[in-house]
């Protein structure tokens, strides 16, 4: 599925829990860093299972798109009016009619 790479992202949820860190004198405490990296990598890795998702979902309606030419060019050309809607009404037309 997606590579985080593919976004811009060099981190994985692995990589922050693997990073090691010198200890010194008067640093932050350990076990609340520890907590709060936690919850990162739990964040991270959840953003990366949303982004795989999303990407099999946006595939799949690809597929479907594809296989009826005609509903094809009818999404794009609903697609091109809405965007003539936005130029045309603003962000408050954006809100009466979400964008499909």
């Amino acid at each position: 599925m997606s590579d985080l790479a593919n976004y811009g992202l060099t981190l994985t949820a692995n990589a922050v829990h693997g990073k090691q860190f010198e200890k010194k004198m008067r640093g932050y405490n350990p076990d609340e860093v520890d907590d709060f990296l936690d919850e990162v990598i739990k964040d991270y890795a959840r953003m990366q299972d949303l982004i795989n998702k999303f990407e099999a979902d946006l595939a799949a309606i690809h597929i479907e798109l594809l296989k009826n030419p005609e509903s094809y060019d009818q999404f794009m050309i609903k697609r091109r009016i809405e965007d003539l809607e936005m130029k045309v009404f603003g962000e408050k037309r954006e809100l009466l009619r979400p964008r499909v």
